[in-house]
């Protein structure tokens, strides 16, 4: 675990006035924060008017934006990120509870509809640190018949750090592919017969496209993404394009509620992902109007402006040795085909906006408003093929393209896209992120592998190789990779709990 979590009582001792040495500034730092989050949590428990105060309006967001007011912006989202919801502001689905009584927890998810299993963002995202990753025994139940466990779908929740410059890569990679549909489209029509060009962004490869005269494309080659041509960086299987989307749907599945853009979004759809029940209730839990789109996009704002993890060799010489042979060994044996160490991002600036409803949009320059550690637009030099790199390098090892991992990690039945999309095929998973990783055990897609070797043991299919490449290794050559791979970390942190 990266951050020092210290026990409270010690340290408020630590900080009372009599103290010989003064504390470490993070520790007075975690201490107060301690203090206010406790005072919080006890207005919040005794208060009989408190229902749900962190409801923010887009006219909020968009003036703390205006104002470029990133503290303040971050510290509303953290607050909504860690507040322990209380279940009478309309969580869950179902008839609801008699007054005063709180909602039943339903861990098995309902189809899309969800179920409620958590009271707040950070119970499930914070092994390993705030904005971590979940333990064992927190992976999520998705689409599932709400009664039985082996009706459920398990999704292992992964750390939330880095997403805004993730959702930026997504955005550049999806616009590079852009201009080659635009590009084929010009040259099929000028040239009155089918062309084809491939698909290429950032030397990442996503198949071919052809068009016809008349404006048609055929994307029956296209690959790694869907037919569509949109990136889709979150979700295991690649389910959503961006972090507006990733909130609205959490708000829901994991906690009940629903925003008035995610009903309008899934007004002609209600009965999948709504609910069956009146107008403006569809989750029919007696509670109207839960939250406004400005709620997830608040969220949506938090996560993208998160500290990103960091590399941490070891400060020995000789481990520090052993893990950059082990850095090189990760390319040797091929993990760095599909977990790419490093793409670029020439656009700093985030938009995020709700879908439909009540219109809610703003931008964040992450150059500016993303908290420390953040990438760094330092690289200018020339590369080996004589090139010039352009950019922020996000070392995020991943390719944010979808993969067929064959048998081993297969599920029975395809997961349909809620954008319309169509469906990921129950083999087919999209390219983990490897930054973080030492801190967020345990691994793949429902947390079935204890240890990073073991996660590479389960891989098939696409990357069958590299697995077999990585069992055929000498044994110091082995150690080696996986130390690299703890290497991959994040900042550490003092918290008090």
């Amino acid at each position: 675990m990266a951050g020092r979590v210290v026990g409270a009582a010690a340290l408020l001792a630590l900080a009372a006035p009599a103290r010989a040495q003064p504390l470490d500034p993070q520790a007075d730092e975690a201490v107060a924060l301690y203090r206010l989050a406790r005072a919080e949590a006890l207005r919040r428990a005794t208060d009989v008017n408190e229902v749900f105060e962190l409801v923010v309006g887009g006219g909020v967001l968009a003036e703390l934006v205006g104002r470029r007011d990133w503290d303040t912006l971050f510290t509303l989202g953290d607050e909504a990120f860690d507040v322990e919801l209380p279940r009478r502001v309309g969580l869950g689905q179902g008839a609801a509870p008699p007054p005063g009584q709180p909602h039943r927890p339903a861990p098995v998810h309902l189809g899309e509809r969800g179920g409620l299993d958590a009271s707040s963002c950070r119970a499930c995202h914070f092994s390993g640190g705030p904005d971590g990753a979940g333990t064992a025994t927190q992976v999520a139940l998705l689409r599932g018949d709400g009664l039985a466990l082996a009706s459920a779908t398990r999704r292992d929740a992964p750390h939330v750090m880095g997403l805004g410059w993730i959702s930026l890569l997504a955005r550049e990679l999806e616009a590079d592919l852009d201009r080659t549909r635009r590009l084929v489209i010009a040259d099929a029509a000028a040239l009155g017969t089918p062309q084809t060009l491939p698909l290429r962004a950032q030397g990442l490869d996503f198949g071919r496209l052809t068009a016809t005269p008349d404006g048609g494309l055929d994307t029956s080659e296209v690959s790694g993404i869907s037919p569509d041509l949109r990136v889709r960086p979150f979700g295991h299987k690649g389910r959503h394009p961006d972090l507006v989307a990733l909130a609205d749907e959490a708000l829901q599945i994991h906690f009940g509620l629903q925003s008035s853009a995610r009903v309008a979004r899934y007004a002609g759809e209600a009965a999948t992902y709504l609910g069956a029940g009146p107008a403006f209730d569809e989750d029919a839990d007696g509670v109207q109007a839960e939250l406004t789109g400005a709620q997830a996009v608040l969220l949506a704002a938090y996560l993208a402006v998160l500290p990103t993890p960091v590399i941490r060799p070891p400060t020995d010489p000789r481990l520090a040795l052993a893990s950059a042979r082990g850095r090189a060994v990760f390319g040797e044996v091929g993990c760095a085909a599909c977990h790419v160490p490093v793409l670029r991002v020439r656009q700093t600036d985030l938009r995020l906006a709700t879908a439909a409803g009540e219109p809610v949009e703003i931008t964040l320059p992450l150059a500016e408003a993303a908290r420390f550690p953040r990438p760094r637009q330092l690289d200018f030099g020339a590369e080996p093929d004589d090139g010039v790199q352009v950019g922020h390098p996000v070392f995020a090892f991943t390719d944010l393209r979808r993969h067929d991992l064959g048998p081993e990690l297969a599920e029975p039945a395809p997961e349909v896209l809620p954008d319309g999309a169509g469906a990921v095929p129950g083999s087919v998973w999209l390219t983990r992120s490897l930054w973080g990783l030492a801190d967020t055990a345990p691994y793949l897609h429902d947390g079935r592998a204890r240890t990073v070797a073991e996660a590479i043991e389960w891989h098939g299919g696409e990357a069958a190789a590299a697995r077999d490449a990585f069992r055929a290794l000498p044994a110091d050559d082995a150690r080696s990779l996986l130390l690299f791979l703890a290497s991959l970390t994040r900042e550490p942190v003092v918290l008090v709990e």
